[in-house]
């Protein structure tokens, strides 16, 4: 084999391996980072359904990016609140599967949960049914950048 035709086999298997290592890192952060569904049922006689599932890295990247509101009495609030924040990110992962909130009355239900590894929150009234489920991890990002 030339030398010429060695650099060519060298420069190509280099670029397979690079392209295959970063679609490896790629395709882990996007599992890690988990899955943010959005579901909405219109309970009406002509009613519809609409469905999204966006790759959590999205939602994360927006939390990271996204600037905090100067609002001095907002982040006064939330300085009171940091080592509460700090607590329930702490722990929220290590929970079992929980119901923190689930209010009944005659309009309809409102429930939050902790489900495997996402924060379910279900409403539902006789108009329509909303659940989203956001990953635990960009729950904790979000409250990490709340305590700033």
């Amino acid at each position: 084999m030339k030398s010429g035709e060695r650099l060519a086999l060298a420069v190509i298997l280099g670029l397979v391996l690079l392209v295959g290592g970063s679609t490896g890192a790629a395709a882990y952060a996007w599992h890690r980072a988990g899955t943010v569904r959005i579901a909405v049922h219109d309970a009406q006689p002509d009613g519809s359904d609409f469905t999204m599932s966006l790759p959590g890295i999205l939602l994360n990247t927006a939390i990271a990016i996204c600037p905090m509101p100067n609002d001095p009495e907002l982040n006064a609030r939330l300085h009171e609140a940091a080592p509460a924040l700090r607590e329930v990110t702490s722990r929220l992962s290590t929970l079992p599967d929980v119901v923190f909130l689930d209010v009944k009355n005659d309009q309809g239900t409102i429930r939050v949960e902790k489900q495997g590894a996402d924060l379910l929150i279900r409403v539902v009234s006789p108009q329509e049914r909303v659940e989203i489920a956001v990953p635990i991890e960009s729950v904790r990002k979000l409250m990490r950048k709340l305590e700033v």
